[in-house]
C-alpha cells in the first residue's frame, strides 16, 4: 500500500490553508493519522525538561471535520501540555460568520427561516431554531454609529 504523506508545501489548496497555520513556525507538521504536533518536543513549562507524546486529544466540528492535537507529558515532574488549539477555534469562529453572512443574505431576500434551513441542508444542516438564533444574535452584534444633528 502506498501512503502520500501532504505537508502545506505540496498540497494543492496551500494558499488557502496557509493563513489558518501562519502562527505556527516550520517546528510543526501535521502527520498521516491526522495529529498537529511539534517536530521537535517541547520543554516542560515547570522543571525544563523535553516533554515526551502522550497520544491527542480529538476536537471535532459535528459532521464537518475533525482535528487531532498533541498531548505532551514530563517525564520527570509528570505536568501535562496540550499544543494550543487556537487556529482550531479560528477555523469555526471563520465558518459561523461565513454561515451568518449567509442567513443575512437570504433573509434579506425575505426567505423564510425553514426554507433557509432547507438550503443549508445542502451545505451544512441547521434547523431553523438555531438560524433565527445566529440571525437575531448576528444583527444585535452590529454597532450602529450615532449621528448627532
Amino acid at each position: 500500500m502506498i501512503i502520500l504523506n501532504y505537508t502545506l508545501l505540496n498540497f494543492a489548496h496551500a494558499d488557502a490553508l496557509s493563513p489558518i497555520f501562519e502562527n505556527y513556525s516550520n517546528y510543526f507538521e501535521y502527520t498521516a493519522n491526522g495529529i498537529f504536533w511539534r517536530i521537535v518536543l517541547p520543554y516542560c513549562p515547570k522543571c525544563g525538561n523535553r516533554m515526551n507524546h502522550n497520544g491527542y486529544n480529538e476536537h471535532c466540528k459535528k459532521r464537518l471535520v475533525s482535528v487531532k492535537i498533541e498531548r505532551y507529558l514530563c517525564p520527570i515532574c509528570k505536568e501535562p501540555l496540550e499544543e494550543s488549539r487556537s487556529f482550531w477555534e479560528q477555523l469555526k469562529t471563520d465558518f459561523s460568520s461565513v454561515l451568518k453572512c449567509i442567513y443575512q443574505r437570504l433573509r434579506t431576500q425575505n426567505v423564510s427561516y425553514q426554507r433557509i434551513s432547507l438550503v443549508m441542508e445542502l451545505i451544512y444542516h441547521r434547523g431553523k431554531d438555531t438560524i433565527h438564533n445566529d440571525f437575531t444574535n448576528s444583527v444585535e452584534s452590529i454597532a450602529i454609529p450615532l449621528f448627532c444633528a
